[in-house]
């Protein structure tokens, strides 16, 4: 269950964060559609969706969560699920 305080979806709220972080896309809603660092493609409500093209998940940049990088969102940006799953543990990548 996601925390909340006064109705405020503190999980949502982060992933909002950590999307701002994508790039916007001109000519498409960025609220909806985002650049990832690669340069692929990812949609807002897919996240956490492998099953999707679009997928995304926090990627812990510049230090990965295995070798010590925090869940700080100063630590977290998007990444289309492939991305993110292609670059295993690999620093400052």
């Amino acid at each position: 269950m996601a925390s909340s305080l006064f109705g405020l979806d503190y999980d949502f709220l982060r992933r909002l964060d950590v999307w701002a972080k994508g790039t916007p896309i001109p000519n498409f809603d960025s609220a909806v559609w985002r650049w990832d660092a690669f340069g692929t493609v990812m949609r807002f409500a897919d996240h956490g969706d492998r099953s999707s093209d679009y997928g995304w998940e926090f990627d812990h940049y510049p230090i990965p969560k295995s070798q010590g990088g925090s869940d700080d969102i100063s630590n977290l940006r998007p990444l289309n699920w492939r991305n993110n799953a292609s670059l295993g543990n690999k620093l400052g990548r």
